[in-house]
């Protein structure tokens, strides 16, 4: 008998099960996600692939409630504590009935499932696979990131008290070897979670790069997406061997740049979009500017191709920029965008262009200190962005510039009824995760806390 899309509890969801199945695949949500939002691709892609019929399919939720029969999340616990409430849920029925688990887990997610499977041998014994999405196994800097962590802040900094027993309590049960297939899975444009912290506390053996932010990761919409290829070669164990792409994306995540290069640039003429950044980016962190413009322009289609693949590649300098603060990656950033809105502005291309003026206003503004008030050259690249915004057809991103631009200039009423409509057309609950993430840093910056709490109270469900 099978049961679909029913509900034990409100803290699991039984996607699929099936009375004589002893292997079930368990999907754990992490920081602002929930059981059904953050899996909403992920599941229906793999209940679609028929190579995967013979394993059950849950998901794990948070509670508002902290009782100990409780699996996780619940009125913000410590980490440790959640840890003990997914041990014991994984005890309990209906998931103590299955021989091989599956963990896949997300974000802070990935940090409650290491420290379950470092304190619990009975655990381990039963867990076949183990796979971190976007996890900060290594923790997160307080600086930047203290207020979205709220109180679990503590266990999630970096060299904090729990991420250091936890590194420890790892490496001592399995730095040699893990009894179970094990991978670590980064986003190469995930400004959340810095590749330091997701993947080189692991061996190279257990890590992957896939394309994507924190967020779309764990969204894959077809079964050859690069996320759920991971996915399906790591419980098929059919994924010893990296191809060239996913080789090169994490040799630049792991800053061997002249191993991409070796690896890409004599393939140059065959590479999608994706690879031709991987190689860009690469080419513009050994310094070599010219190359790597002359690969985006002469292996792009022109038009709004190009802008597409110079945003990207403007966004990846930038997401390096706001971990490292090197000013070379934001000034190679800056330039990028500013190249790229001219060029829109001149082709009459609106979208484009407020894309890529935003953004030149969001790097003017972070650049300087937050106790300075707001640049001129900010509030005025934000003006024109602004314009272009509201020229434009009308879109949640076309709204989310219009909110953020207007956070610069002062006008918080416009900027939030701006998120607002954002957030209400907004297609998917991860394009809402990515317009809350950076309107929460220009409002930190701009207005601090009291912004920030107003820019949430918008965003507030997800």
């Amino acid at each position: 008998m099978e049961k679909e899309d029913g509900y034990q509890n409100p803290e699991l969801k039984v996607v699929r099960a099936n009375e004589e199945t002893a292997s079930a695949i368990v999907f754990v949500h992490g920081f602002m996600g929930t059981a059904n939002t953050t899996w909403d691709a992920f599941i229906p892609t793999l209940l679609g692939d028929r190579r995967l019929d013979g394993w059950d399919v849950f998901s794990i939720g948070y509670s508002t409630r902290l009782t100990v029969d409780v699996p996780i999340w619940t009125s913000d616990p410590k980490l440790d504590v959640c840890a003990m409430g997914f041990r014991t849920k994984m005890a309990h029925p209906p998931l103590d009935a299955y021989n091989a688990v599956a963990v896949v887990a997300h974000s802070m997610g990935g940090l409650v499932v290491q420290r379950a499977m470092s304190d619990s041998v009975s655990l381990r014994g039963r867990v076949s696979h183990v796979m971190l999405y976007g996890s900060p196994s290594g923790g997160l800097r307080k600086a930047r990131f203290g207020r979205l962590l709220k109180r679990q802040v503590a266990d999630m900094t970096e060299g904090g008290k729990f991420i250091r027993t936890l590194r420890q309590d790892w490496d001592r049960e399995f730095e040699e070897s893990t009894p179970f297939a094990f991978k670590a899975v980064a986003g190469s444009e995930d400004s959340f979670v810095p590749p330091e912290s997701s993947l080189m506390v692991f061996a190279d053996r257990h890590r992957e790069v896939v394309p994507g932010n924190h967020m779309n990761i764990v969204h894959p919409a077809t079964v050859e997406h690069p996320s759920y290829e991971v996915f399906f070669k790591t419980l098929s164990n059919s994924g010893a061997l990296r191809n060239m792409a996913e080789s090169a994306r994490l040799a630049v995540e792991t800053k061997e740049y002249q191993t991409a290069v070796d690896v890409l640039l004599p393939r140059a003429d065959r590479l999608d979009a994706d690879a031709i950044v991987t190689l860009a980016l690469a080419l513009e962190s050994l310094g070599r500017r010219d190359e790597a413009m002359q690969v985006v322009n002469k292996h792009v289609k022109q038009g709004p191709a190009t802008l597409d693949v110079i945003g990207v590649l403007a966004g990846r300098l930038k997401r390096r920029w706001l971990f490292s603060r090197v000013s070379a990656d934001h000034e190679r950033s800056l330039a990028l965008y500013e190249d790229a809105f001219g060029k829109a502005v001149r082709v009459e291309n609106l979208e484009q262009a407020y894309y890529h003026g935003i953004n030149v206003a969001f790097l003017k503004l972070m650049r300087g200190p937050e106790h300075e008030s707001i640049s001129k050259e900010a509030r005025e690249a934000a003006r024109l962005a602004l314009d272009f915004a509201r020229r434009a057809p009308e879109t949640s991103w076309s709204w989310a510039t219009i909110g953020e631009a207007s956070l610069m200039l002062g006008d918080q009423e416009t900027a939030l009824a701006a998120y607002g409509q954002a957030k209400k057309k907004a297609d998917t609950v991860r394009a809402q995760h990515s317009m809350f993430s950076q309107a929460l840093q220009v409002a930190s910056r701009v207005y601090g806390d009291e912004g920030e709490l107003k820019v949430q109270r918008v965003f507030q469900g997800l």
